[in-house]
């Protein structure tokens, strides 16, 4: 069949043609990359026109979303989109026969999922492997620590699936972006926004780190938190941009949109607290004469101190005249901390703990003494002679503990004649003595690879059938025996107290749980659930505010303070160590922040030891701090 000349031209025409419409419809997705949104055809035609970009430019970019349009976080979508830090066309295909721009689809109003959440937080931000131990939802992050604000977040809260409230991302974007903690936490919240003080304990630390730093946002109520409303994809994306360290994404959300941070005043002293100083006989020597005490407690009655927690059982000896340890130990009483005959000598009968009690007690301050040392001896005790059976051992039988420059050994808490010492010595300072109390600390427990010697080993088979205690130290049922038995030790403390002295207070100041168990066999939260303790100080020496909130949130230390009296203890400063005043003004600016009973300092002479400060500033801000004397909480 022929053609004519017409023909011809107008078969190659239409050939040519669609030629033509292929190559274009081939080029149109990669147009609505890179092409800004815009629902004008005409608009769109000049765009394409104006920024055609090349095919290496378009294989390079990533999907704008076509649906953000009006959106008041559009910009921000837009950069994060361009960065590949958004989901796109997850929740349904595009349509096959509407606009190309609408191929894009973010859906900013439909509900964030902690999937989505998590998918844009790690595209957003740096993630690394997470910590060992770390939760479901702190390893779909990438925590690399868990001195994190979701560290306390309920685990079993986590769903991928689940959509999430506006607490829950924000604590999310606070602990992936590492904002740092805020020590007034609470006052922020409730001085800055209008529900701030219905935010829910997991989501604190989160929505105050992420309102001081300015990335609080919201699209019409900002000053809200809004902590238990769904949150949007939309509302994700816009915390991300203003937490984000990346200036080009923080101005994508307008100034508008945050919520302004409240300036704080002063912090307002409780009415109630526990003000406590530890008085130590090492790298101190406030104990070795009345005239250093005397001089010593005035100074801290001019600070507003009200409780003193004299050592009397360091070193393996009283620093009392103590006819208990006479008995046992051989010596009534040993001040100094090592060997010095001629300091003793010069003592004479001088009864240090009655004259500390003498002068407090002038001072309206309690008196609670301290028994240190609790189990723990030193290296070179003669006991180690005399009843080498009362110490304890490791599975290879070894018995040192080195701790800095100095070695230590332990007594066991098990064996009858060392628990009957350490009883027999609280029962003579209540009898003797007019206090309030008496104290133990973490030393009142066992090291975990301890516990292997003849007596231990062979009551743990009387009480198992003649079986072995387990060769692994962390075996739990290994474990939780020991701890039990420590436990009943303190039980047994506890009768002390209640049959020479009624009312008189129970203390103990541990580690921080459950560091304290897993190291030292001491379960003290099981001792204060079963009203054992009539006071707690948890000792958080801590050098950076960010693991000292961390580990006053800890659920432990939190869960005892709504029952029991609850201090923390802080790191005043150690022999050529000093802390700066504006960090211990931190840290307690944090601890009454979350409604603890008070704290104690470790040690009295380190108090005036001043670090990045002159003294007199340190001791004004001292001033400052408790600028009013205020009794101890009732029930303390």
């Amino acid at each position: 069949m022929k053609f004519s000349h017409q023909s011809q031209r107008f078969c190659t025409g239409l050939l040519l043609g669609l030629i033509l419409v292929t190559t274009i419809g081939a080029f149109i997705p990669l147009l609505a990359q890179t092409i800004p949104n815009s629902r004008s055809a005409s608009g769109l035609a000049a765009r394409v026109t104006e920024t055609m970009p090349s095919p290496k430019m378009l294989a390079q970019s990533n999907p704008l979303p076509g649906d953000i349009d009006g959106y008041w976080a559009a910009d921000c979508i837009n950069e994060l989109a361009r960065r590949g830090a958004v989901i796109i066309n997850d929740l349904q295909p595009p349509p096959p026969d509407g606009p190309f721009l609408d191929l894009a689809r973010f859906y900013p109003n439909a509900p964030a999922t902690w999937g989505v959440t998590t998918t844009m937080l790690n595209r957003s931000f740096a993630t690394e492997a997470a910590y060992g131990g770390a939760s479901p939802l702190e390893t779909e992050l990438g925590l690399a620590t868990p001195v994190n604000m979701l560290y306390t977040y309920p685990a079993d809260y986590y769903e991928p699936g689940r959509a999430i409230t506006q607490g829950e991302a924000v604590t999310a974007i606070a602990a992936k972006a590492q904002l740092p903690y805020v020590a007034r936490a609470n006052e922020l919240l409730a001085a800055s926004l209008d529900d701030g003080d219905r935010v829910p304990p997991y989501a604190v630390e989160g929505t105050a780190a992420v309102l001081a730093a300015n990335a609080l946002v919201s699209a019409d109520q900002p000053q809200r938190a809004n902590s238990f409303a769904p949150i949007t994809r939309g509302e994700v994306a816009a915390l991300v941009c203003a937490a984000s360290p990346d200036l080009q994404l923080r101005v994508t959300v307008a100034p508008a949109r945050h919520a302004v941070p409240a300036t704080l005043a002063t912090q307002a002293e409780p009415s109630a607290e526990v003000r406590g100083v530890w008085l130590t006989n090492i790298d101190s020597e406030v104990l070795f004469s009345r005239e250093e005490m005397a001089a010593g407690i005035q100074r801290l009655k001019a600070m507003n101190i009200n409780t003193l927690y004299p050592v009397v059982w360091n070193m393996g000896y009283t620093q009392y005249p103590s006819a208990v340890a006479e008995r046992y130990l051989g010596r009534s009483r040993r001040l100094w901390p090592g060997e010095n005959p001629t300091f003793e000598a010069a003592q004479g009968d001088r009864d240090m703990l009655q004259e500390l009690i003498e002068l407090a007690h002038d001072a309206d301050m309690a008196v609670i003494p301290w028994f240190e040392f609790g189990f723990m001896a030193p290296g070179d005790y003669e006991l180690h002679e005399t009843h080498p059976e009362w110490f304890t051992q490791r599975r290879d039988g070894t018995q040192d503990i080195p701790m800095g420059n100095e070695v230590f050994t332990w007594m066991n808490p098990f064996h009858p004649q060392t628990r009957s010492l350490l009883l027999g010595l609280v029962d003579e300072v209540l009898a003797n003595y007019e206090i309030e109390g008496v104290q133990v600390d973490d030393h009142l427990g066992l090291p975990v690879d301890m516990g292997y010697d003849p007596y231990t080993v062979a009551l743990y088979r009387q009480e198992h059938g003649g079986s072995a205690p387990p060769a692994d130290e962390n075996d739990p049922e290994w474990m939780r025996w020991r701890a039990d038995k420590i436990s009943e030790f303190m039980g047994e403390v506890r009768k002390v107290i209640d049959r020479r002295q009624p009312g008189a207070i129970l203390s103990v100041s541990p580690n921080p749980y459950p560091f304290s168990y897993a190291k030292y066999l001491q379960d003290w939260p099981t001792w204060e659930a079963d009203g054992i303790l009539d006071e707690i100080i948890v000792q958080i020496y801590r050098n950076d505010l960010e693991r000292f909130v961390w580990e006053l949130n800890k659920p432990a230390t939190a869960d005892a303070r709504k029952r029991t009296p609850t201090s923390i203890g802080l790191l005043s400063g150690l022999k050529n160590r000093p802390t700066d005043v504006a960090l211990l003004t931190e840290q307690l600016e944090a601890v009454r922040d979350r409604g603890y009973a008070g704290v104690s300092y470790f040690f009295y002479q380190s108090l005036w030891a001043p670090g990045n400060e002159t003294m007199d500033e340190r001791e004004r801000q001292f001033q400052t701090s408790f600028s009013q004397a205020v009794a101890r909480p009732s029930g303390s």
